[in-house]
């Protein structure tokens, strides 16, 4: 066998072992956003639920939120390694498919799901904040709860576009190298 071809047999099975990687990041992500409104759904459900006096439960509808947070963090680092998998065969498998679906698959993005993790934390932060402000539980540690869950999530957010956009900037540079 030549090198050439050991080579080429080389990189082909790297990048068999990139693309299973990065089907298992897929799954992981689409594995955690079920999770996240499983759990969310629950404990929303038992915070909001009507029972007797004696069971209160709204108080669960604190920590609903966070743990929406939680469940974004993993979402998003799944999505990263995923977006940065694709970086790599777009920087360095120019001669393969995968190269060219990277490149145009990078410059049609969907545009939507950007704002579908922050979206869905927001809207369970103030679904959880109109119900425990029904329940008049709107005192100063409420205030703080509330402004501290809406910083996070939007600093989660911009963080996120910012790294997105510097592994998008990363890959253009490159290119701009080779060159």
């Amino acid at each position: 066998m030549t090198k050439k071809h050991t080579d080429t047999n080389y990189k082909l099975d790297f990048l068999k072992r990139i693309h299973n990687e990065k089907m298992e990041s897929q799954k992981r992500r689409a594995d955690f956003n079920i999770r996240k409104f499983i759990f969310i759904g629950t404990l929303f459900t038992l915070g909001a639920a009507k029972l007797p006096k004696e069971i209160d439960l709204t108080l669960v509808l604190y920590i609903v939120p966070f743990i929406s947070l939680c469940f974004d963090l993993y979402i998003l680092g799944e999505d990263y390694g995923i977006k940065r998998m694709g970086g790599f065969v777009r920087q360095n498998y120019k001669n393969a498919m995968d190269s060219t679906w990277e490149e145009w698959v990078g410059k049609r993005r969907d545009p939507f799901a950007t704002f579908a993790v922050p979206l869905l934390s927001t809207i369970v932060l103030f679904s959880c904040s109109a119900i425990l402000w029904k329940t008049e539980s709107n005192n100063f540690l409420f205030w703080i709860w509330l402004c501290l869950l809406l910083c996070s999530i939007i600093f989660l957010f911009l963080y996120s576009q910012f790294l997105r956009k510097k592994l998008l900037i990363k890959d253009m540079d490159k290119k701009e190298d080779k060159r």
